[in-house]
């Protein structure tokens, strides 16, 4: 019976608990700034997380990515970006780490991670998002990994730009809406041939997800070091 117990899936408020407890006091550095080569902006979203300011950002154009997925999966309910620094421990060493993401789903809470897939030969940067995911493993906290590649597999950007450019562009923030409609509001109705495809992408998106979240990031790695 303990062992069942053991071996269960944590709830999303146990999540959030162990979460919390790992939250420091250190702000996340600033996403968006003035200067800077990378790519950096803010992206309009019917998912921001109730209580939390500002539009989601991103400072990579995986990132960018990954969010169009986020907005579009009818399995994400809220997300939030770069959201705070956790202190971790590995052999008894503090690190921190802020994750790219939080996001919420039906039946849990993940961290978020969105790495190109060049980072993954990259020894400092492979050892450092390592390191991080077994120290949240041996938490029970879950970090869904989501790779360049992944995100545009077949298309699935091209398909993604085309439906958030056809979709209603969301207004103030509401948290009595239903964001994984196609117009959240109820103000305008899709026709048959934007309904498929949202449908369809939407359905891509989850599937995506899905085959994420059931996987160990160490298999990314495994593949990756092959």
């Amino acid at each position: 019976m303990t062992t069942e117990i053991e071996n269960a899936e944590p709830t999303p408020a146990a999540i959030a608990e162990a979460i919390a407890l790992l939250t420091c006091n250190r702000r996340p550095r600033p996403v968006v700034t003035r200067t800077g080569k990378r790519a950096r902006g803010y992206v309009p979203s019917f998912k921001q997380c109730p209580g939390k300011e500002g539009l989601p950002k991103f400072e990579s154009l995986v990132e960018e990515d990954v969010l169009r997925v986020l907005e579009v999966a009818s399995s994400v309910l809220r997300y939030i970006t770069h959201p705070y620094v956790l202190e971790l421990s590995t052999h008894g060493c503090p690190h921190h780490y802020t994750p790219d993401g939080e996001v919420s789903m039906a039946h849990t809470v993940g961290l978020l991670e969105a790495k190109g897939d060049y980072w993954l030969s990259v020894p400092s940067s492979r050892d450092a998002l390592m390191r991080n995911i077994r120290a949240l493993k041996a938490l029970r906290i879950p970090l869904f990994l989501l790779l360049g590649s992944e995100v545009r597999e077949g298309g699935l950007q091209e398909q993604l730009k085309l439906v958030l450019r056809e979709r209603p562009v969301c207004s103030r923030r509401r948290t009595d809406l239903d964001p994984t409609q196609w117009d959240p509001r109820g103000l305008t109705q899709p026709t048959g041939a934007q309904l498929r495809l949202w449908r369809d992408t939407q359905k891509a998106c989850d599937a995506l997800l899905d085959r994420v979240i059931r996987r160990d990031p160490d298999e990314v790695f495994e593949q990756a070091l092959s």
